[in-house]
């Protein structure tokens, strides 16, 4: 199971660290995406690819954080 990789790092976090990782994830893509419109389109496809990045890990984090919940 993922959420047992999350425990075993050389820096083990506890869940409201956890927590604090999703949020920044979710504002750097909220982050990206407003930046997004600035840009050309080459650069606009770039920030997408790195805010679905940001949110598809936060979404898995959230995922393990319910998992992990008594």
């Amino acid at each position: 199971m993922m959420f047992e990789t999350m425990h075993t790092l050389p820096f083990p976090l506890r869940a409201d660290e956890w927590q604090r990782i999703r949020d920044a994830l979710r504002y750097q893509g909220r982050d990206l995406h407003h930046r997004s419109y600035a840009v050309d389109a080459v650069r606009r496809e770039l920030l997408w690819e790195e805010m679905d990045r940001c949110l598809q890990l936060a979404n898995r984090i959230d995922s393990l954080l319910e998992q992990s919940e008594p």
